[in-house]
């Protein structure tokens, strides 16, 4: 049974996170002859925060993030090119996920190059930035 909370939800102060978890493309990347032989295994973990005002009340998809967009835009983005290194592709989603919407005020990102080498699982990255400090243009 739902019980009504006894504050507004406009009234709570939350941490709001969309994750896309494990998103597994094949994706053109590397600097080395055998990397550009052809795409290769590629893992992306990618959380938005929200703005702290930021709430569903009328349960419409116009109130929320739309993590649909999300996932097709790094998708498109990702086979549209070949990339040398993963730092300037995770640049690329960052800028990618500050202009899907305003109400994102930071992105949490893990990138893994899954079959680089045989004796570790992945090689990859992790950025933590906020909104404010991305010096890149996000339109």
């Amino acid at each position: 049974m739902f019980l009504a909370p006894a504050m507004s939800l406009l009234e709570i102060e939350l941490e709001k996170w969309i994750c896309l978890d494990g998103l597994h493309l094949n994706v053109s990347i590397g600097i080395h002859d055998f990397e550009r032989a052809g795409p290769q295994p590629y893992s992306l973990e990618i959380a938005l925060q929200l703005q702290n005002d930021y709430h569903t009340l009328r349960d419409e998809i116009a109130e929320t993030v739309d993590y649909d967009k999300l996932r097709n835009n790094v998708i498109a983005h990702l086979a549209s090119k070949h990339f040398n290194l993963q730092e300037t592709l995770v640049q690329d989603v960052i800028s990618l996920c500050f202009a899907l919407d305003d109400r994102v005020i930071k992105v949490d990102i893990h990138t893994a190059k899954t079959s680089v080498y045989a004796d570790c699982n992945a090689v990859g990255l992790h950025y933590i930035v906020e909104r404010h400090q991305w010096p890149v243009a996000t339109q």
